[in-house]
């Protein structure tokens, strides 16, 4: 399984984002659902809210977004998936504490991380580089495998 934090996934819907083309690339390589957790949701929702805010969406786009979102999730490209939140908070503090000291990791890098691990993902998708100094560090493979 592969997770893919809200990064990649705003890269992915949103056609304007400049890691647009290598997020479509990546994905279209999946295999397997992409895990989509109330984390992902909220963040990925918030990004295009906050887009009507900036004015780098328009709501025509903005609205297309969200169908093409509700109906990956209806065609299975987006797997609801349900996390325990006390074993996802568990696995935050210890994260946390192994590796904010010298990363100095952000909360909600903690909890995408986490998520990852606690759902057994193998491998990581990010375009956020602090996340993905975290992810590496826990063993998580890497996509895409190198950013320019």
């Amino acid at each position: 399984m592969i997770y893919c934090d809200s990064s990649f996934l705003a890269s992915l819907y949103i056609p304007t984002d400049a890691f647009n083309p290598v997020a479509r690339k990546v994905a279209s390589k999946f295999v397997t659902p992409i895990p989509y957790t109330l984390l992902n949701e909220l963040e990925l929702i918030n990004t295009l809210r906050r887009g009507l805010g900036d004015h780098s969406l328009d709501q025509t786009s903005h609205d297309a977004i969200l169908r093409t979102i509700n109906t990956d999730e209806a065609d299975g490209l987006l797997k609801r998936t349900p996390l325990n939140q006390i074993a996802l908070y568990e696995k935050a503090l210890e994260l946390s504490r192994k590796h904010t000291p010298t990363l100095a990791c952000r909360s909600l890098d903690i909890l995408h991380v986490a998520s990852a691990l606690i759902l057994g993902s193998r491998t990581f998708a990010s375009f956020d580089l602090r996340q993905r100094k975290l992810a590496k560090a826990t063993k998580l493979a890497l996509l895409p495998f190198a950013l320019t």
